[in-house]
């Protein structure tokens, strides 16, 4: 399985911190928090780390579950699809680059939605193609071809709910579109507050910016009037209440109304004239019990504004963002401390003027120093090489295991590489794309011996890279670990 998540140490294709960043989630102290497509669970563990209640993760990589699991016990993770989404509710959802794997795209983000809590954000980080268009465009990458949503399509994906494209997240090489991060939350009807003491202008400002707008205006006095002669419905306890020795003096049946704890009743009717939809109050409440009265909205569902937008925010300050993946990068460190008796891999690169001159460059992707292996994991060895002749053919790599020899062509197509390292050449072979290889089904337990990977070229071994596992004992860290808490801590923090 390729490295895609970064922790310390362990460098993956995808610069986590750095996302972590851009993301701007919301705070999540006492949430329930889902990640869809968790791999390791790298965003799992930043919402523990942030006081989540419970994070969940899924992913259909049996290997990257057990590797999150082993990272992050504290958080529950599971190999699944998101067709099978975990019960309950969540308020915070994330689907970061998966949503383009969809074969309904606009379906799934439906049921993410649909797991949110009423006050929930859905956090997706996609590509958006550019068009000007409401539509579906294909885009090739360098792996597969695949649909990503114009921003019109997007719009109108998004048509039902409250959304906002927050910005870029974090390109990848070889991306083809931009990454943008975009907030969802359930698109709720707005209450205009207008609760001051009489006499302050509340109808005033009714007659003119609510009448303007075309915005339904509901009048605490006329309503308590119609309630004094029971021409409204209204729970018993509430028409009782205001029946008695009911005056005029409508600042003076608020305070006795509310002194009673008959808020919910009261706001009850208050919705129903209404209409269900947005409108605005114009009633006097007591400062005492302002609070009360905006619960009471919020529990039917709507977002109670008082005279300036207060509403959950959705998203961290950037100040704030980086301040907290900074200490989650701490605490990550930490966490690879302590996790010193974990089987790793260990990659080392063979110093070889000969495989210097001959290659302009190669890479192993996997595997990488570091990362994680599980008991029972098999493993795979891949990557690419770029030889300095660009004319040369029959360049072949091997693995020598336990004495055993296996040789393997270079003949995965790798056209990002060529783009990446050949992009000032005025002209490169076609077959030159056919750079990278890949062997899998290699075993866990036959590592101990070591393994040796080269290059095949003219017929002589030019040895690469020997890889191992490090081997660590309770209470002493391997020479790695201690070099990451020293350079490569330093590296992790400048992410």
């Amino acid at each position: 399985m390729t490295q895609y998540q970064s922790f310390p140490g362990v460098n993956g294709a995808s610069e986590s911190l750095a996302k972590l960043k851009a993301l701007r989630l919301p705070s999540f102290q006492g949430k329930r928090f889902l990640d869809v497509g968790c791999n390791e669970g790298f965003f799992c563990g930043y919402a523990r780390f942030d006081g989540a209640s419970e994070a969940i993760g899924i992913d259909k990589s049996r290997v990257a579950v057990s590797r999150a699991q082993v990272r992050f016990p504290d958080c529950r993770f599971f190999a699944q699809s998101w067709q099978q989404l975990p019960d309950g509710r969540f308020d915070v959802i994330l689907l970061a680059s998966a949503l383009h794997y969809a074969e309904d795209q606009a379906a799934l983000i439906h049921r993410l939605m649909d797991s949110l809590s009423d006050n929930g954000t859905l956090v997706l980080e996609m590509g958006i193609a550019p068009s000007g268009k409401s539509e579906w465009v294909s885009v090739k990458r360098s792996i597969d071809e695949r649909l990503f949503p114009s921003r019109g399509k997007l719009a109108e994906i998004l048509a039902e709910y409250a959304w906002k494209i927050v910005g870029y997240s974090v390109q990848q090489a070889g991306d083809p579109l931009s990454r943008y991060v975009v907030h969802v939350r359930r698109q709720r009807p707005f209450v205009f507050l207008l609760l001051e003491s009489p006499g302050s202008g509340k109808t005033t400002l009714c007659r003119t910016l609510f009448a303007k707008a075309k915005v339904p205006v509901v009048s605490g006095d006329l309503t308590y009037r119609k309630l004094s002669g029971r021409q409204i419905p209204a729970s018993e306890a509430l028409a009782s209440v205001i029946c008695e020795d009911f005056s005029p003096q409508y600042d003076r049946v608020a305070d006795k109304v509310l002194a009673q704890g008959l808020a919910g009743d009261l706001v009850e009717v208050w919705c129903r004239q209404g209409g269900g939809g947005e409108f605005a109050l114009d009633s006097y409440v007591p400062e005492k019990y302002q609070q009360e009265v905006k619960a009471a909205f919020d529990e039917r569902g709507y977002v109670p504004v008082v005279l300036n937008w207060e509403m959950e925010k959705s998203m961290s300050g950037p100040g704030d963002a980086a301040k907290k993946a900074s200490r989650y990068a701490e605490s990550l460190l930490d966490l690879t401390a302590s996790q010193s008796t974990v089987a790793a891999f260990q990659v080392k690169r063979v110093s070889s003027p000969a495989l210097a001159q001959f290659f302009s460059g190669w890479h192993l992707d996997q595997p990488v120093n570091g990362q994680l292996l599980t008991e029972h994991e098999g493993f795979t060895v891949s990557g690419w090489a770029l030889p300095s002749d660009l004319n040369v053919e029959g360049v072949r790599c091997y693995v020598r295991l336990k004495g055993v020899t296996q040789v393997f062509k270079l003949e995965k197509r790798r056209e990002d590489v060529v783009k990446l390292r050949l992009k000032d050449q005025p002209a490169v072979p076609e077959t030159l794309a056919y750079c990278g290889f890949q062997f899998s089904g290699l075993r866990k337990d036959e590592l101990p011996a070591g393994m040796e990977f080269g290059f095949i070229v003219n017929g002589e071994e030019m040895p690469a890279a020997r890889v191992g596992i490090s081997q660590c004992t309770p209470g002493k860290p391997s020479l790695s670990r201690k070099f990451l808490a020293g350079v490569g801590a330093r590296l992790w923090r400048r992410r």
